[in-house]
């Protein structure tokens, strides 16, 4: 293969996965089929931790690989998006997958449609969207209608966008605002009204379902993180109708949970209600 010209740049930030990213990798060689790629692993973990994931792929796989000495999810996908040398870049998540078709349709789509970004959808093993509700058609993104049509991990965008615009370092996973990265970038990109943004639900991926069990260690933690997450994007863009509107809602859920003596899921809606609060508190 001639790395000379490279359509397309894969860029993997990870930390504490192995299995999931041989996965990943293991569906990037199957998908990227003839087309000239690279892929950028950006390794939070200590030294040695992939080696034998490396190992692995390494006569199977384009693999440009950097073990880095910071963390942040954002921070890592500024970093590849740097070192990257291809037309195309995208970030799946380190737990996630590619379909068969899922580099294919993405590059002709957004090729055909003249668009400087597409965005897929994300679905688990029974083909059931997964991380959030999808709509089921082909759209043009805007300010208004974007809510539903993306996931930052299913993006395929052009390089020279980067240039420009780059995702929040004080936002997403190892942050304490550990989420909503993808919402922001999105956001300013709209608003500069300077690029065609698409979204195509026939570009999938495969992600496992976020939380199953409401009430749980994990699933606290997260809900937590995520909406400080939230509580930032909407205090940074004055998104308040949006901000307040989830607040009255979660506020609603915990006294109706806490009421009917449903205690998981009451603890869950009270620590997404204290991420709300916090994380419009501590910016």
């Amino acid at each position: 293969m001639n790395y000379s010209k490279i359509n397309l740049s894969i860029i993997i930030p990870t930390i504490n996965r192995k299995k999931e990213l041989f996965q990943l990798l293991q569906s990037i060689k199957e998908a990227v089929g003839q087309l000239s790629y690279e892929i950028l692993i950006i390794d939070q973990n200590r030294h040695g931790y992939l080696e034998t994931v490396l190992f692995h792929f390494k006569t199977h796989l384009n693999i440009k690989y950097y073990n880095v000495d910071f963390t942040g999810l954002s921070k890592a996908k500024n970093f590849g998006a740097a070192m990257a040398q291809g037309k195309w870049l995208c970030f799946p998540d380190d737990d996630c997958e590619m379909l068969l078709d899922t580099v294919h349709t993405a590059i002709k789509y957004a090729e055909k449609s003249n668009s400087d970004i597409v965005f897929g959808k994300c679905i688990d093993r029974d083909g059931c969207d997964s991380v959030m509700k999808f709509r089921n058609d082909n759209s043009v993104l805007t300010i208004k209608n974007m809510t539903g049509g993306f996931v930052e991990a299913t993006c395929f965008a052009k390089k020279e966008i980067f240039d420009v615009f780059k995702f929040d370092e004080t936002m997403g996973a190892g942050c304490f605002h550990g989420a909503e990265e993808g919402y922001d970038w999105l956001y300013r990109l709209l608003n500069s009204n300077k690029y065609k943004v698409s979204y195509n639900p026939a570009v999938k991926f495969y992600h496992p379902q976020i939380i199953l069990h409401k009430g749980d260690q994990a699933s606290l933690k997260r809900v937590f993180i995520y909406r400080c997450g939230f509580a930032k994007l909407c205090y940074k863009h004055n998104l308040n109708d949006m901000y307040f509107k989830r607040l009255f809602k979660v506020s609603i859920g915990a006294i109706f949970f806490l009421v009917t003596f449903r205690f998981d899921y009451f603890k869950y809606y009270f620590s997404e209600l204290l991420g709300l609060i916090v994380g419009r508190l501590i910016q």
